[in-house]
């Protein structure tokens, strides 16, 4: 059975997520997906995130549907935890 390539949704940016992604990225905070597997034929990511050199891995892999989603929604996180109230 020959493989199939994966097609990832680009994600869909709204306000909230660019607002939250810049000032994530102006203070440091980095989030990545992180491919399990070599070359065009990934189903699963997990997904990095690095905070000021403090790196850690979601122990969770995220499938092509709920990966973007997950990544604005940990930047919306951080950015509400941190941000000058």
């Amino acid at each position: 059975m020959p493989k199939i390539k994966v097609k990832c949704k680009p994600p869909e940016w709204n306000d909230e997520d660019k607002l939250a992604y810049s000032w994530c990225l102006k203070h440091g905070i980095k989030i990545t997906p992180s491919a399990n597997s070599p070359g065009f034929y990934n189903k699963s990511w997990n997904i990095d995130v690095d905070v000021n050199g403090n790196k850690v891995q979601s122990p969770k892999a995220y499938g092509v549907n709920d990966l973007w989603p997950k990544v604005f929604e940990l930047y919306k996180f951080y950015y509400n935890k941190y941000k000058e109230k």
